[in-house]
Formats: C-alpha cells, structure tokens, sequence
C-alpha cells in the first residue's frame, strides 16, 4: 500500500516573523496534573527531638543541630551517618538522644549519641561514651584491637571518672545500686567502688533490693536480696522479666513455666505450662496469660482462670486481638476471646484501624487477600494477590501478579489504569513512589513518572510549614546518601503555560513527558520531542518513518542502548552520538546542543540553515561545530539568547523551553506542512490520479464499468469517497472540496474508491518555494504571499512568480479557502 508522501519537502528561507501564538487564536484547556520542582538546599534535613532537625552540609558533610529557634550547632565527631532517634523510654536513659553511626575499626562500626541540646557523648582519651539512665554520668568505654570492650563511668558535668575503664560490662541504676562484671562474675557496687553485693554470680538482674534475679555456679537460677541473702533456691532453670511496666518474672522450672511477682515473690501463675506469655493491659485494657499444655495453647487470666479454651495450636497477640491457629489455619478473636474470624485462613496479615487483612483460600487451593471488619464482615473481596489496606485513610495498595497499584477504598476503583510497577508505597494523595527491584521514583496519581527511580526511599517532609518531598538515593560510597529535595507544584511555570499548553494540544509532547515541566531535559526526551514534531508535523507515525526509512532501531553500535526515537533521530542527521559507542542519552543536554539538533532538524525538513553571524558576548564560549547552529537557531528565533547579548551555551534547556521552542516551529512551518498536503491533494483532480492498486511488476488489473475501466484506488486511510471527502476536508474548504468532487473523478465501485487513470501535464515549470509572508487578516483567516522559483524550459532560474493563498479555521483544522493552480 502507497503512504502518503509526507516527506516531499521544499527549501525555503523563513523571512516571517515568528509568532508566539497559534495559528488560530483559540483558548486552550489543558489540565495539569501534580507536578515536582526540584530545589537545592545546602544541608540534607532529617526528623530530629519534638521540631529540631538534624542537619548535613552538602558540600562538606559536616552535621549540625538546627533548633526551632532557628540557632544552629556544629557537631564535632566524626559521624558516618544518621541512624535515628534513640528513644530513652525505652532503653531506660535519662532522655531521647541523637544516634550517629560511627567506625569502630575498618570492618564494624557502632553508635555514638548526642544530647537534644548538642552536647556529644565523648571523652578525650577514650574510645566512646554512652548516655545511662541519669544525665549525671556517661558510660565510659575504650575498645581494643581485637574488639574488647572494657567499661567505667564518667561525671559529665564535673569533667571526672568515677569508677576506672576496668570493668568488663557496667550498669547504672543509681548512684547506690550499679551492676558490674569483673572477669566472669558480676557484683554490684556504688558509685564510690564499694561492694554492695559480692562478685559471686554469673549474672544479675536487679528488680528491687529484695528482688534480685541471679545465675549461681551450677548455672542455675534463684532470687536473692541485697544483703546475699537467699529468696529462692538456685533450682530454676530461667528467671526472666515478663514485663517492663511491673516487676512480673517468668519462672522455668523442669521444663514448666510460671509467673512470679518480683516486688513480693509471690507466685502469680503456678509452674504448670509448656508455654507462657505475660500481655499487659496497655495492650488489650486487662492482664492475661497466654500459655500453653499438653500441645495445646490458652488463655487465662491473672486467677489462673480459663478465658480461651486449650483448643488451639497457637495464639499470639495481634493488634488488640488475638491470632489463633488450628489445624493449620488461621483465625482472629477480640480481647475477650470472642471469635471475629473462624481458623480458616491461611494467615492473618495485619489488625490495624479496625480492618483485619487476612490471606483466605479460593477456588483450586490458591489463596488471595481480603479485607475485613472487627465484626468479621468482607470489606475487600478476595481478588487481590496482596492487600496494604492501612496505606493511607482513602487508598489501599493492591497486587496482582507482579502489578501493583493504588485503589480508592470506597468506590474500589484502580488510580493507575495501566501500572507498570511492582512496588507502590504511598506519600500523599497527590503522589506515591513507584518502583521495581526496591528504586522508586516519585509518580503522581496521574501515573507520570517524576524522577529517576534510583531513590530507595521517598518521604514527605515538613519545611518551614512547606511539605516537601525528600527522595533518598546512596552512592556508591557506604554511608554516603544524597537526599533530593522537591516542592510540590502544578503545571509549568506562569509565563511557559500558554505555550506549553499549545504544544500539548498540537500533540508535541506525549502524556508522560506532561509534567516535570522545569527539569532539565535528556538526550533522550529531546529525541522524543523531535519525534513527536516529526509526526505532526508530516502527519505520519513512529512505525511509517522507520519502515519507510528502513530505520534499524536495534542499533547495537552503542554499548549504552538507545531507543527507537534515538534511532530515528540518528539516521535522519538529527544527532549524533559521543564517540566511542556511547550516545549518553540520559545526560542533560545543553543549549548548543540543542542548537545543532534543531539545525538538523530544521536542515532535514528542507529550510534554508544559512543565517548572519549573530552578536554575542559570549561566543568565545560557543564550540566551534555549533557556531553556524546557533546562528541559525537566533537568527530565526527558534531559541533566544539570556540576555545581554549572550547564549550560555553549556547552560542546559529545560523541558518547558523544549516544548515551547518546537511550538514555535510547529507554528511557522504549519503552513509548508499543510501546503505540501495539499498541494499533492490537488495534483489527484488536475494533474495525476492518486495511487492505483496493484501487485508490483504485474500489470494493474482493472474493473470494467458502463463508462470503461476503473481502477482501485490505494492511498492508506482513504477506502471509499467518504474517506476521501473527509480527508480533503482537512486541507480545503467544504466549497472546494464540493469543487473537486464534482468532476466524478472518483467514485464508489462496490464499497470501493475508484478512479479511472489519466495524467496530464503542465506548461510551465517552478521550483522551490523562496520566500513565505504571512498576513493574519482576522483570528479566523490568514493570507500567505508565497514567491516561487519560476524556471525555463531547461529548468534554469527566469525569475519568480508570486502566488496568493488563504487559510481559515474550520473546526478543529486550518483549510486553504483559496488554493490557486501555482503549476
């Protein structure tokens, strides 16, 4: 089948002033989605005590505490990186302090700590100093070559070491009561070196001072006093806390389990269980036992009664509830042991907000996720291969297969139609990373990618009362990690978005490439924009080009791949490659690259690329291949300098200025574009017929009719004289169109465009087109006086012919109302 010939060109010289707006002034409506702005701060932020920050200068990876007062102090030790908070609640310090990563030697490392006022836990001449349960003293320590740890205490405020680096371990309760190991036995001591309680025991926990769990010779437990004295005999197997909000131990002894009370030694629970585990009340509003016996589990309560029956095979707190298992499967009970699910699960995921995802079986023994009520109701069906339903309060996040996706909980519709990622994790209800293989980059609910997916993690944090976006990438450095910061915005910037808009309505810029208006754009994406052009422009497609120019896209010259948008690119001139097999399509092109790109380009589509030198300030800074480019490129207005006479050649160009830029052009080669169709529409009534069909080096077979033989017409998306009727009317006016058709030069035979064959020729000659003025009569009307090459009978240049077009809007096209014969 013929294609239409969209690569019949002219070469002409643009003498037209190159216009900011449409060829036809209409308004545009394109929505913007949610978009990033990338911005550069000096320091990496990370969530420090109540609205302080910890802070890491950029430049020179030095740390600092940022304040809320605005203050700002410089950390002095040598800090790898940030590992958090250290929550003093729960490791029984005296407050919440800062944890830093440090090297302990070439292959380990540990923490080092800093107060919420700055202050570093460091000692001159020792190797590391901890925060203990009192804001009087640190936890001395010096570690050896082979990683020996030898420990003392140190008065923070008096500058002074208490107790001497002697000690093997140390434990600070008070100044009264500190535990140590000295050698293989442990003693406590007070903070004057006097023994408390003598070096006798393998190990010590102290409760209370009539409450102390010991590890005797024999390796077996006891309770003692702090006067030695004997509580329980050294017969038990394990004495271990159950609980850090009372002073409940578990007991073992032959292999049974009890529960003891540390404050009085009165024995809670009798030593009767296989198993036993203590929940407190903050969990589930009441004390309970679960345990176990005789292969079974339970639940009882603190009178040792029974709550759950001995039924089951386990049960284990989950949530304020409790997950049950029986004969493999799995099940769910409130705190009061009532039944919200039966055991017919295969296991329950998670009971969080009053929704229990569980994983239940399906037809043919495959299993999927659902979603229920803490009344055991379905809210999510099982369909899914997985189920986040507390990702966010509005949206759970799905999978299928490899497929992940977010889903509104409510109406249960999918966010992205088509998903191309296998991990979602939400941010916001404007955006979510999406990734593969554990690299996310940042997408809006639009599914436009937004950043690189190199980042391991993305957060959002808060600024000076701005959310931000912080994306987390490591380098190849092992603690090294680079936080991008990015503000959340909405379409281009204010002075780009009627022009961005235009573009995207002239179908310049693909879906995915509608947002991070303000990046910097790629190699690459400047190759797909090119494309794009290059398909309005010739009103054709990818697949016409490369099979019509027999492109190969699997180019494999280049060690760094490219695609098919490089590939075409590169076999029509348009670019080049770095050298030595590298095209380096993800680096940032600059503007004179761009430049020479749009010269090829402009050189490809038959325009004149000669152009005066321009005056520049900075031309000593232009490469010498792209001097003629840029000249050009000024010259005719596809690019503009920066100001003051300059170009900024090595600067780089973003995606809105591509976009714009190729508007502009789009704009002013419209006309050759559409002239060039219909010039060949034109040529099929008065000079040819348009392609027959026919099998190549056979005669074409025709279809005998009362009025003589026809011919089947074979033009691609023209089947019947509708199509051709509706084609034309995309080029000319409904008045001309009528025109042309009323010569019956085509007809329907059988649901089929025919036609009969005839040429005829023309007695004169003309050649390129060299000089196009544009008069704008109306919005609606615009009037071309096109110059042409006249030429002689040996095709030599006599002169030039002027010839006078018209165009108007009709709908959605721009159509000549006046064509006149320029042949």
């Amino acid at each position: 089948m013929v294609k239409r010939n969209y690569f019949y060109k002219t070469l002409i010289t643009i003498t037209v002033t190159i216009f900011l707006f449409s060829l036809c002034n209409i308004i545009y409506g394109v929505e913007f989605n949610y978009d990033i702005q990338k911005i550069m701060l000096n320091y990496s932020y990370f969530d420090g005590i109540e609205n302080d920050k910890i802070l890491r200068s950029k430049s020179d990876g030095s740390w600092h505490l940022l304040k809320s007062d605005g203050s700002k102090i410089e950390l002095k030790g040598k800090y790898l990186d940030y590992a958090g908070i250290e929550k003093g609640e729960y490791y029984k310090l005296d407050d919440n302090y800062y944890r830093f990563v440090v090297a302990l030697d070439n292959q380990s490392t540990r923490f080092a700590f800093v107060d919420k006022n700055g202050v570093e836990c460091f000692v001159e001449g020792y190797s590391f100093a901890d925060p203990t349960s009192s804001n009087k003293y640190w936890l001395l320590m010096n570690v050896d070559s082979d990683t020996n740890y030898k420990f003392g205490l140190y008065d923070r405020y008096n500058n002074k070491v208490l107790i001497p680096v002697v000690y093997d371990s140390l434990l600070y309760l008070n100044d009264d009561r500190i535990i140590v190991r000295n050698g293989e036995k442990e003693g406590i001591i007070d903070i004057n070196q006097k023994t408390i309680l003598p070096f006798e025991y393998n190990y010590l926990e102290y409760i209370n001072d009539d409450f102390i769990i010991a590890l005797g010779n024999d390796f077996k437990y006891g309770l003692i006093n702090i006067k030695n004295e004997n509580l329980l005999f050294f017969e038990y197997h394990v004495i271990s806390k159950a609980s850090d909000t009372n002073n409940y131990c578990r007991i073992i002894k032959d292999n049974k389990i009890g529960l003891i009370n540390g404050d009085n030694s009165e024995l809670l629970i009798p030593i009767e269980y296989d198993s036993l585990y203590y929940i407190d009340e903050i969990y589930i509003g009441k004390e309970l036992i679960v345990a176990g016996k005789d292969g079974k589990t339970g639940i009882v309560d603190m009178d040792n009664k029974e709550v759950v029956p001995f039924i089951y095979d386990v049960i284990e707190l989950r949530g304020n509830c409790f997950e049950i298992y029986k004969d493999g499967l799995a099940g769910l009970l409130d705190s009061k042991g009532n039944e919200i699910l039966p055991a017919e699960a295969v296991d329950i995921m998670e009971v969080k907000d009053g929704a229990v995802t569980a994983i239940v079986y399906i037809e043919d023994k495959d299993h999927k996720y659902a979603v229920y009520n803490m009344e055991g109701d379905e809210i999510v069906s099982p369909i899914y291969d997985y189920v986040d339903y507390g990702a966010s309060e509005k949206y759970m996040i799905v999978k299928n297969g490899w497929s992940a996706n977010l889903v509104d909980k409510l109406t249960g519709e999918e966010v992205l139609e088509n998903s191309y990622y296998s991990d979602i994790r939400y941010i916001n209800d404007k955006y979510f990373a999406g990734g593969n293989s554990s690299y996310f980059g940042i997408v809006n609910f639009a599914g436009q990618l937004l950043t690189p997916q190199y980042y391991t993690d993305i957060s959002l944090i808060d600024m000076d009362g701005e959310g931000l976006l912080a994306a987390l990438r490591h380098t190849n450095s092992k603690f090294d990690r680079e936080i991008d910061y990015f503000k959340q915005i909405q379409g281009p910037s204010s002075w780009a978005v009627d022009e961005v808009s235009k573009a995207i309505e002239s179908n310049l810029v693909p879906f995915e490439y509608q947002v991070a208006f303000i990046f910097n754009i790629k190699r690459y994406e400047f190759c797909s924009i090119i494309v794009e052009f290059l398909e309005e422009y010739y009103d054709t497609s990818r697949e016409e080009i490369i099979k019509d120019k027999n492109i190969d896209v699997t180019n494999q010259a280049f060690v760094d791949g490219i695609n098919e948008d490089i590939a075409i690119c590169l076999h029509l001139g348009i670019v080049k490659g770095r050298g030595n097999g590298i095209f380096d399509g993800d680096s940032e092109i600059t503007r004179e690259e761009a430049a020479l790109m749009l010269t090829n380009m402009a050189k490809y589509l038959g325009l004149n690329i000669d152009a005066d030198e321009a005056k520049l300030n900075d031309k000593e800074e232009v490469s010498e291949w792209a001097l003629d480019a840029v000249n050009f490129v000024l010259q005719n207005k596809f690019m503009q300098g920066v100001g003051n006479d300059m170009f900024s050649p090595k600067s780089n160009i973003t995606r809105e200025q591509t976009y714009i830029i190729m508007y502009r052009i789009l704009n002013e080669t419209e006309f050759y574009s559409l002239f060039n169709k219909a010039s060949e529409a034109w040529g099929w009534f008065y000079v040819w017929t348009m392609p027959l069909k026919g099998t190549p080096g056979l005669p074409i077979v025709g279809i005998e009719t009362e009025s003589g033989t026809c011919f089947e017409v074979d033009y691609e998306g023209i089947e019947t004289l509708e199509d051709l009727e509706n084609y034309l009317k995309t080029i000319f006016s409904d008045e001309n169109v009528e025109g042309y058709l009323k010569s019956g030069r085509y007809f329907d035979v059988d649901g089929k465009l025919c036609a009969y064959d005839m040429a005829r020729g023309t007695n004169h000659s003309y050649g390129k087109i060299a000089e196009v003025n544009k008069n704008i009569i109306s919005e609606n009307q615009i009037e071309y006086t096109v110059s042409i090459e006249k030429l002689d009978y040996n095709y030599e240049l006599e002169g030039y012919e002027e010839f006078t077009f018209v165009t108007e809007r009709s709908g959605d096209f721009w159509v000549f109302s006046k064509f006149p014969a320029w042949w």
